[in-house]
């Protein structure tokens, strides 16, 4: 299992999708303080979910099973 590179604290959670920590994909970014979860970064531009819009995202693509992948 690969591990993501990853910043937590107390009240927040921060992990970049690629792993190699020196390129540009985007990170996740999650406060227990916000509303919302923000993905991406200034490259690449921002998207922000609600926090129940981002765990549909999450059961959708990494949860649920997907045959069209197989």
């Amino acid at each position: 299992m690969h591990e993501l590179p990853m910043k937590e604290t107390e009240n927040s959670l921060e992990i970049t999708l690629c792993g190699k920590g020196s390129c540009k994909c985007p990170a996740v970014d999650i406060h227990t303080d916000r509303d919302d979860v923000i993905i991406g970064g200034k490259e690449e531009g921002f998207t922000t979910f609600t926090k129940e819009q981002f765990e549909l995202l999450v059961t959708e693509v990494f949860i649920t099973p997907n045959y069209l992948w197989v």
